[in-house]
């Protein structure tokens, strides 16, 4: 694939976001009203690629952060990259939601999640009027990557 094709995949994939408010699953772009018939029926060595086209558009949005928020989730990502990559595959299926494995890694993401909120919010305690958007906004990170996150059982 050339350079031209990856640039129109990386627009599909920002328009995605911008419509969906979460980085796409392969899944999502086999099924997505518009763009299937682009995806549903590439080969196995081109779907890997677009892969790694969402995988470099999540790294660059990663590093593209300037706000607070922002920079404490690149903190997140730099210090827990294995499994914020194991997590953001688990959260491609409704399914996988449902499995031991899931469940373990999302406390575990969760509780590091809870630190760098702590982290944010302590410095907005004098500013409350404030706080409710800023935590708002992280979790809007969060859930970018993670459009499952909330799918925990409180078993």
């Amino acid at each position: 694939m050339n350079e031209q094709e990856k640039e129109q995949i990386k627009s599909i994939i920002t328009n995605f976001v911008e419509a969906k408010w979460y980085f796409p699953y392969m899944i999502d772009l086999e099924t997505h009203p518009v763009f299937w018939p682009i995806f549903k029926w590439l080969e196995k060595d081109k779907k890997e690629w677009v892969e790694k086209i969402i995988d470099e558009c999540i790294v660059e949005k990663i590093n593209s952060y300037k706000t607070k928020w922002g920079e404490l989730f690149r903190r997140f990502f730099e210090v827990n990259e294995e499994d914020f990559w194991n997590f953001r595959d688990m959260n491609c299926d409704d399914n996988f939601a449902q499995t031991r494995e899931f469940q373990e890694l999302w406390k575990k993401i969760e509780s590091e999640i809870f630190r760098y909120e702590w982290i944010l919010t302590e410095r907005m305690l004098d500013q409350e009027k404030w706080l409710d958007k800023v935590v708002w906004s992280f979790y809007n990170i969060v859930y970018s990557f993670f459009p499952r996150f909330n799918l925990i059982n409180s078993d």
